[in-house]
């Protein structure tokens, strides 16, 4: 579990990232290309803030306290 905790402090803030390229995607009027992809990554970033939202963090591992 505290490996999960460990790739959640990368992956959360990949998935807003995500999220907001995705937003820029489908807003921005330049290339086809962004924009028929924009929802696929909005859809993934969601998708995985939703998962790695969902582990508790380290810290709280670290106490060894269920919360």
């Amino acid at each position: 579990m505290k490996f999960l905790a460990r790739f959640k402090k990368i992956m959360e803030p990949l998935s807003i990232v995500l999220i907001v390229f995705g937003i820029f995607s489908l807003c921005q009027p330049f290339t086809y290309f962004l924009y028929h992809y924009g929802f696929a990554f909005l859809g993934i970033g969601t998708g995985l803030y939703i998962l790695f939202s969902h582990i508790p963090p380290l810290e709280e591992l670290n106490q060894g306290g269920e919360v």
